[in-house]
């Protein structure tokens, strides 16, 4: 189970935490990052999407190629101010809102017993 604290860049004020299950993330340090071709759709990012399901991607098909049991994974990024995080995995993310980012640095996994 991964669980991610995302906060908004600047004027931004959005911070929510995440929990999903997956089989692979990684932290991409340039926002940049966040609008390249990547089967989420290209363009300017405008601030105003944070969480991106990605509809096809090599890592998806690699992934939906090599499962023994044929699951469909799912693909999401999810974009920070300081870094851009990919997921892979089977299953829905939880997500769920602060009311500000120093709400947001005081929670943790533990105050809920997730694990």
């Amino acid at each position: 189970m991964l669980h991610l604290i995302v906060v908004a860049s600047p004027p931004g004020h959005r911070a929510y935490r995440i929990g999903i299950s997956c089989e692979i993330f990684a932290g991409f340090e340039e926002m940049i990052y966040s609008v390249s071709g990547q089967g989420y759709g290209t363009g300017m990012y405008d601030g105003g999407v944070y969480i991106k399901e990605a509809e096809s991607s090599a890592l998806l098909n690699a992934y939906a190629t090599l499962d023994p049991v044929g699951r469909r994974p799912r693909h999401f990024l999810f974009v920070g101010s300081d870094y851009c995080y990919e997921v892979l995995g089977f299953s829905e993310p939880i997500i769920e809102a602060f009311r500000d980012a120093r709400e947001a640095y005081d929670w943790r996994p533990q105050q809920e017993g997730l694990r």
